[in-house]
Formats: structure tokens, C-alpha cells, sequence
């Protein structure tokens, strides 16, 4: 590496360290919430043992089964808990530092396959700057994109110095004897060399990080069939030899998810597979569309299910994805390199076209475009050096050289700036949705979430009659409008609204939550016959929760039930010793009950 590249990797790392530095004093957003503040799996390593045995969501009580395998996240999680608590200063801190990693891991990797030249500071330019990133970066949670950058271009890197790959003669000829060794190794090379075992280690990091990281293995076959000479036999027979330890890596980990998650999750199981293969062409033509001109980005894009092949929005952007391929496979026909890189975009955007594995409205999001960034990066700077070698005045390529990376810089940068501040609070975050879809009814409930948090209950409220108003099947907007009728002491619109939904809805009537604040309003509103029997089953549900047992106490005290009250007393002073008010009303209780 020359003192002139190295000056541009420095540059692209203090570009992106100013574009994100504000965010180290950004709230917590979104799923923050859930997986730092409620999350009881990371405040003590004792836990670590779980996150290899369960699924991701385990911290959190009562949420249900997700697909989602990281062991390595938890621990991540973990190691952040205690150094920082839930301050998200040093959470903010620690993801723009993975980032900064997964840039360099890029630089590597791109110095590997594009070789020392303008091709690998734009690639790292592209990658460093690209606008769809932000969600990753700014938003603490997502955090595992850039880790398995990092893993995933460390498993490739060694791999491919392993094999003494070189960027012009790819894997090399075997008959050449002037090439180095280790390509005229014997098939059983690729279990002797510890290089080769140090990346099946890096790439089983980036399988316990990530799921996506499954596609490294096809990623790099695909090289040896395009990058290596003589029979297809011989390249496929070869890739197979090489790529031995990252087998074993790849099924030490399938087991290891087959035996934390015996079950398959389906956000949306009743979605037939006729919408989901009509729907998948508008999906991957918006990810192309975003990853070429990222524009609009936000946390929720509305697309709605595909139901008929006749639709506009079937065969509108399935004949561009087939225009587009087309074009490129043609135009790139005789660069297999190209073509790989080109085949690295879209593997691994194929788990995001199984629409059943996502909730509605949430199958669609700038992360899932973090990793074929990566190859969309390398082939941008692949046709940068093409163009370069067609050029014989050095002034011209000094001038072709530096026109598209000041573009990046500038272009890509400006976009950055631009959407970093999004992600700044919970506020900013659903306004942004809202603004592009006013009806929206996920960003409602949520942007009630943050208003109430910051005690402005009626603008909370307001949001949720609208969402309510817009969904009125779904229970848990009633709940949640519920709880703020509570929050608000608006007792009889909470009795009104939770009412129907405890007496007719199973899901309801097993919210502890729901079943608090029903029994809440109801002894409020002076029905303590009717209220102590959702206030117990609430107990039950929630049997850890002190304030519970203390309204419940209240209920059996307004009844005369004395022992009974004096039991709930009992237990919410266990729960919270320190609570004065729990302590006098328990101390009182002997008035009404001599």
C-alpha cells in the first residue's frame, strides 16, 4: 500500500467518523428499547450460556420465538452492559468503532480482489459512505451488520491469502510452474493450512453474528468456478478441497441453530406463497433502486402485498430486474470477476424475498442492504479500473481517477449528512415515516410510545385514536390506548376500549398488561368486585411486578378480604422494599382490619 492510498483510507475514515460522530449522543430507538432496557440477559455474564442455546429474543419475558440466532450479539450486548450501562453515549461509541472496522475489512478484502489501485479506494469509498448504512450506524440494535463485515471480509481475506490468490490471476493455473505453491497443492491442502482454519474460524464468528453470513460459502465457490482455470470438474473439485474447513464451520453451525431453535418462525403464516413469489419482484427491484440512488430512506417503507400477476406492480419491476440482469450479464460477459461481483449483490437479498418470515409493512429495510453493498462496492470499483486501463495520458487517468471518488465523497456524503439526524430520538425517527405515510399505522403507535414517555399524554393519545381508528382489529392498539386512557386518568374511556377485546380475545386476556389496567379502571372507577379478578390474573401472568400486587391489595383491602390483602402487601414489600408508600398502606391496613 502506498502512502497515496493510505492518505485516502485515512481520508474515507475521517469522513465517515465526522458524518457519524453526532450520533455517539443519540438516544435509544426502536427495538433499543426492548433489547437494552428490558432485556434481563444482558446485565449479568451468567446468562452468556444462553445466548448460544436460545434464540435472540429470549431476554425479554413472554416475547415469542424469532429465527433469530446470535450468540455473539448477546455477548456483544453484554460487554456493552457493563461497561456503560444503559447510557447509550458508549453503545453509540462502540458501534461507530465496528463500523470503522468493517471499512477497514473492506479496504483488505477490496486490495485482495481489485489489487492496490483506484478500484480499491473507490470500493471503500462506496461502502464507507453509502447512505443505506445510516440505519445500521446510528441505530444501536443493528450493530450486527457491521460485525459481520467484519468477520465475513477477515474469513475472505484469509482465505484467499491462503490459497495465494492474486487479483490478476485469480486462483492461478496448476501446470504453471513460475505461480506460487499453493496453488499446485493436492486436494488435501485446504485441512493443512492454519490460514485456511484461522477463516473457517472467522467465518464461524460471522454465522454466530449473523444469518447472512450462510452466503459466504457460495460467495466464494462461485470464485473458484469464475477465477480459476481448466475443466468445470476441475474448478468445481477444487472449490470443494479449498473450502473443507469452512464446510465444517458452516455445519458445526446449522446444528448448533437446529438444536436453540427446534421451531420455525412465520411473522406472517397465513400470507400464501402465490403473494409471496408475485410480491418478491417489487421487493428487489426497491432494493436495487435503493442501493443505486438512495434517496427517501426511512425506517418503514409502505408496500403493500402483490396479488395478481396482472398487476403493474408485478410485472413492472420484474421486466427491469430481467432488463437490468440482462444488460449486465451481456456487458460484463467476459469479466468472470465482474460477474461474481455482480452475483454478490443479489444472494444475499434472497432471505428478504420470503415474505411469510415478516410481520406486515415490515418486510422491507435499509440493514438488509448492508452486506450486498459490499459486492455492489467492488463492482463499481472493478469498472473503475476497466475504464482506467483504456486510458493511456496519465493526466486523463489522474482525471478519471479522481472525478468519481470526489463524486462518492460528495454525492454519497451529502446523503449521509442528511439522514444521520433522523435517528437522533424516537420523535424524529416516526415523524419521518409519517411524513412519507401519514396513515402509517406502525409509526403512530410508536411515536405514542415517545410522547408519552416524555409526558405529553395527550398528543400521545391523539396518536393512538388515529391508529386505533385506522386498525381497529388489532388489540394491541387497544391496549396500548387503554394504558394511556390509564396514564391520563381517563378511567371510563379505558374500561370502554379494553373491555370488548378482555372479553372476547384470548391474546388480550393473557397481557398482563392489558388485564392491569382494565382491573386499574375499574377499581378507580369504584368496581372493586369486578376489577380483583383481572388484577389476579395479572399476577399471575406478571407475578414479579410489585406495583401489580400492590393495586391488587388495594382491591382485596376496598373487598374486606384482610388476609388476602395482607398477602398481596407482602409481596409487593418483597419485590420493593424501598417503596414508602407500599410500606404505609400495608401499615395502615391493620384500621380496616383489626
Amino acid at each position: 500500500m502506498t502512502s497515496h492510498q493510505l492518505w485516502w483510507l485515512l481520508g474515507i475514515l475521517l469522513s465517515v467518523t465526522l458524518l457519524y460522530a453526532p450520533t455517539v449522543n443519540y438516544e435509544r430507538v426502536f427495538d433499543d428499547h426492548l433489547q437494552i432496557e428490558e432485556n434481563l440477559h444482558i446485565r449479568s455474564w451468567a446468562y452468556i450460556g444462553r445466548a448460544f442455546t436460545d434464540h435472540v429474543w429470549s431476554g425479554q419475558p413472554g416475547y415469542a420465538l424469532t429465527n433469530s440466532y446470535r450468540p455473539l450479539y448477546l455477548v456483544w450486548m453484554t460487554a456493552n452492559y457493563a461497561l456503560f450501562g444503559e447510557d447509550p453515549r458508549g453503545w453509540h461509541t462502540t458501534s461507530l468503532l465496528l463500523y470503522l472496522a468493517a471499512i477497514g475489512g473492506v479496504w483488505w478484502a477490496a486490495g485482495l480482489l481489485l489489487g492496490n489501485g483506484p478500484g480499491r479506494v473507490l470500493a471503500t469509498a462506496i461502502f464507507a459512505l453509502h447512505p443505506t448504512h445510516v440505519e445500521s450506524v446510528a441505530w444501536i440494535a443493528s450493530f450486527p451488520d457491521a460485525m459481520l463485515v467484519v468477520f465475513f471480509t477477515l474469513a475472505l481475506g484469509l482465505h484467499l491469502q491462503a490459497t495465494g490468490w492474486h487479483s490478476h490471476h485469480g486462483f492461478g493455473r496448476s501446470e504453471d510452474q513460475f505461480l506460487p505453491a499453493t496453488w499446485r497443492r493436492g486436494w488435501h491442502w485446504g485441512l493443512t493450512s492454519g490460514r485456511n482454519w484461522l477463516a473457517a474460524g472467522a467465518l464461524a464468528a460471522a454465522l454466530l453474528t449473523k444469518e447472512f453470513a450462510v452466503f459466504w460459502w457460495p460467495m466464494v465457490f462461485l470464485l473458484y468456478l469464475t477465477r480459476r482455470t481448466g475443466s468445470w470438474r476441475m474448478r468445481f473439485s477444487a472449490a470443494l478441497h479449498a473450502l473443507w474447513p469452512q464446510t465444517f464451520a458452516l455445519a458445526g453451525y446449522f446444528l448448533a441453530r437446529r438444536l436453540a431453535l427446534p421451531g420455525v418462525f412465520e411473522g406472517t403464516p397465513y400470507l400464501p406463497w402465490l403473494t409471496v413469489a408475485l410480491t418478491a419482484p417489487l421487493v428487489l427491484w426497491t432494493y436495487v433502486q435503493l442501493l443505486v440512488w438512495p434517496v427517501g430512506l426511512r425506517l418503514e417503507y409502505e408496500l403493500a402485498y402483490v396479488t395478481s400477476p396482472t398487476d403493474p406492480l408485478f410485472w413492472l419491476p420484474l421486466a427491469g430486474l430481467l432488463g437490468v440482469g440482462i444488460g449486465a450479464a451481456w456487458a460484463l460477459r467476459r469479466s468472470p470477476l465482474a460477474l461474481t461481483l455482480l452475483v454478490w449483490i443479489g444472494l444475499p437479498l434472497l432471505p428478504t424475498l420470503n415474505l411469510r418470515h415478516f410481520r406486515p409493512q415490515e418486510f422491507l429495510h435499509d440493514r438488509y442492504l448492508f452486506l450486498p453493498t459490499l459486492g455492489f462496492a467492488l463492482l463499481l470499483g472493478w469498472c473503475l479500473m476497466v475504464w482506467l486501463e483504456r486510458l493511456t495520458s496519465p493526466k486523463a487517468r489522474a482525471l478519471a481517477s479522481l472525478l468519481p471518488m470526489s463524486g462518492v465523497l460528495i454525492g454519497y456524503g451529502w446523503l449521509t449528512a442528511q439522514y444521520v439526524p433522523h435517528w437522533q430520538n424516537d420523535l424524529v425517527l416516526y415523524r419521518r415515516i409519517l411524513h412519507f405515510h401519514p396513515d402509517n399505522v406502525f409509526a403512530l403507535g410508536n411515536l405514542s410510545d415517545a410522547l408519552r414517555a416524555r409526558g405529553r399524554l395527550d398528543d400521545g393519545i391523539a396518536c393512538l385514536e388515529r391508529a386505533y381508528a385506522l386498525a381497529p382489529h388489532e388489540g394491541r392498539l387497544a391496549r396500548a390506548l387503554g394504558n394511556a386512557y390509564c396514564q391520563a386518568g381517563q378511567f371510563e374511556r379505558a374500561i370502554t376500549t379494553l373491555e370488548p377485546w378482555l372479553k372476547g380475545d384470548e391474546t388480550t386476556l393473557d397481557q398482563s398488561l392489558a388485564c392491569y389496567d382494565y382491573g386499574y379502571a375499574l377499581l378507580a372507577t369504584g368496581r372493586p368486585r369486578e376489577a380483583r379478578p383481572y388484577l389476579e390474573r395479572a399476577a399471575t401472568l406478571a407475578p414479579d411486578d410489585a406495583q401489580l400486587w400492590f393495586i391488587l391489595a388495594e382491591a382485596r383491602r376496598a373487598l374486606r378480604l384482610c388476609p388476602e390483602a395482607a398477602a398481596a402487601y407482602a409481596a409487593a414489600r418483597q419485590l420493593a422494599p424501598d417503596r414508602a408508600d407500599i410500606a404505609q398502606r400495608q401499615a395502615d391496613l391493620t384500621q380496616d382490619c383489626p
